[in-house]
């Protein structure tokens, strides 16, 4: 059972809100955050070229990147606004024509599937770096990177939470509703 206070908030907000909230804190955070933390983690590489496993949760990180960045743009140029125009046609009790790509639950279900990759991708960045452990001679920019991709993660799990487990259902009893196939 997950006891972050935000997701019982969060399942009773409207869908606009839930989208807003993915889009400023998450999806802004990734975009925002990312980048630095590639940055210091290839600093941190090249400092420890023994490192091997060091070496291999940065590539997985900068891939994550890349992926995640196709991933937002799908969410936010194709499902999100799908998902508000069954939010609208739910408030205005109206019907809507189905989406292009059929039911809203095939994007979903693509969705879902990256979420998964990432969840593995950062179950092995977590293995390769001993849990973001730090030994006490390492020095400040090792222990932040550490401390940041701990962070990343944290927010990457609680995104996923919010979608998959919160609007993505929502979006499907909107279509339920108010779509006819």
């Amino acid at each position: 059972m997950n006891t972050n206070p935000l997701y019982a908030l969060a399942e009773n907000w409207p869908a606009d809100l839930l989208i807003d909230y993915i889009l400023k804190i998450h999806h802004r955070g990734i975009r925002d955050n990312g980048p630095g933390i590639l940055a210091r983690f290839r600093r941190a590489v090249e400092a420890r070229p023994e490192q091997l496993e060091l070496a291999e949760a940065c590539a997985l990180f900068e891939e994550s990147l890349i992926d995640l960045d196709m991933h937002l743009m799908k969410e936010e140029n194709v499902l999100f606004p799908f998902i508000l125009e069954l939010f609208e046609a739910d408030r205005e009790d109206r019907d809507l024509e189905q989406m292009h790509c059929g039911s809203v639950a095939n994007p979903i279900r693509v969705m879902e599937d990256d979420h998964e990759g990432e969840i593995q991708r950062y179950a092995r960045i977590a293995q390769l770096t001993h849990d973001f452990a730090v030994d006490a001679n390492a020095d400040t920019d090792y222990r932040e990177l550490m401390s940041e991709v701990a962070a990343f993660m944290n927010a990457l799990h609680e995104h996923i939470h919010l979608e998959n487990e919160i609007l993505f259902p929502l979006a499907v009893r909107l279509e339920d509703r108010h779509v006819r196939f």
